[in-house]
């Protein structure tokens, strides 16, 4: 990804970072607030079912790891 950074110059990425900073000022003006606090409680949410994934996961590695090993 840094290679393609490289590619592109200054003067576009400048372009490029103002489009976006416009693009989420628009899209903030254009949902209530109720949208964005409810958008933060479900990333919230995902990010905690993926903990819980993971910690079953290594939960049952761990298992694996410390079960009886043969002769």
């Amino acid at each position: 990804m840094a290679e393609a950074r490289k590619r592109w110059p200054e003067e576009a990425r400048s372009h490029l970072r103002a489009a976006s900073q416009e693009i989420r000022e628009a899209m903030k003006a254009m949902l209530p607030e109720g949208f964005w606090r409810h958008l933060h409680a479900a990333r919230r949410e995902t990010l905690l079912a993926l903990r819980a994934a993971l910690d079953a996961w290594l939960e049952e590695d761990e298992r694996a790891q410390t079960g009886p090993r043969p002769s």
